[in-house]
């Protein structure tokens, strides 16, 4: 067991005025999480999106090591993921639609099941094997002025068994019948987080991934048919999303009246919000790895997608890499 943590901080305060890519070296001693800190101010009074403004400024994060991902993705992506696995949503401070409000919002990107787990993290490296890799674009809406810090928590003489990985893939479904995405094969997975460019909204019922199986060797595994709609609503239960900075719930209030006719109704984003768009495939249910989909030895792991509509959409499969096995 390691004697203590060490908390960090890799990047502190950098300004972002301008489109960027760029790298930093991560920690040598065995790495728990990494803390992803935006500051700014909101630019557009009444907004309604200013989270989802500040999440989609970074249109890619990665971990790479030795120049392989082991995590990739856009934030917002990553938010909702590590907040799935873990119970760790993104959170900050000073929640205000005003124009010129100062905003913060911190989201934690972890490498293990549970933060300060010293079984489940990223394993000791050598200076420079193991980089981040962030992506921003500084054209959003509603936001200005960001700034980023960014933290690491390290676990000293921790000696992991296992860490998690897990990369964004994207798909376009070309019809509405049913289609095929292939899932990674030789590590167990935990489960897989669905983006849905169509989610149901208004009177329509449609998503890009309407119903869905999973295959394995070609012989239905798990889930031999569900229902987005059941899928993104056990989501929503796993992770509390009555949370403010996922579910975005606000009160308005209408001004030309009695203010307190309209703020006993609770405004939830609908479908141009975050939540709607997600679900997850869950193989970890006990969150102990008692259910989770072992691949190794398979030809073939599948989600084969049913219905739904020709357009876009991303999976992220969840991986449980032994660090024995990979070396």
């Amino acid at each position: 067991m390691p004697d203590h943590f060490l908390r960090t901080v890799l990047v502190q305060n950098r300004a972002q005025a301008a489109d960027v890519t760029f790298q930093e070296d991560l920690p040598v001693n065995p790495l728990s999480q990494i803390l992803f800190t935006m500051r700014g101010v909101v630019t557009t009074i009444n907004t309604n999106e200013p989270l989802t403004d500040f999440l989609d400024s970074i249109t890619s994060l990665g971990v790479m090591f030795r120049g392989q991902d082991v995590i990739r993705g856009s934030l917002r992506d990553l938010a909702v993921l590590n907040a799935v696995l873990t119970g760790q949503p993104p959170w900050g401070e000073k929640v205000q639609d005003a124009a010129a409000e100062v905003w913060s919002l911190t989201v934690p990107i972890n490498f293990g099941r549970r933060a300060y787990d010293p079984d489940e993290c990223f394993p000791a490296v050598r200076r420079g094997d193991l980089r981040l890799e962030v992506t921003v674009d500084t054209a959003v809406n509603d936001v200005d002025l960001i700034e980023l810090q960014i933290e690491t928590v390290e676990l000293l003489d921790a000696n992991p068994t296992h860490f998690l990985k897990y990369t964004s893939n994207a798909v376009t479904f070309a019809t509405t019948g049913q289609e095929i995405v292939r899932l990674p094969i030789g590590n167990p997975l935990l489960g897989v987080l669905l983006f849905s460019t169509t989610v149901p909204t208004a009177a329509a019922r449609t998503a890009t991934w309407e119903q869905l199986r999973c295959k394995v060797d070609n012989v239905e595994w798990g889930y031999a048919r569900t229902n987005w709609d059941s899928l993104s609503g056990e989501m929503l239960r796993r992770i509390h999303s009555d949370l403010f900075f996922l579910s975005q719930h606000i009160h308005r209030v209408n001004a030309a009246g009695v203010g307190f006719e309209n703020t006993q109704s609770p405004i939830r984003e609908g479908a141009s919000g975050m939540m709607e768009r997600y679900a997850y495939l869950d193989f970890d249910p006990l969150k102990d790895g008692r259910y989770m989909l072992e691949t190794a030895g398979r030809a073939d792991v599948t989600i084969q997608k049913d219905v739904g509509t020709a357009d876009a959409g991303r999976f992220i499969p969840v991986e449980m890499v032994s660090i024995a096995a990979a070396g």
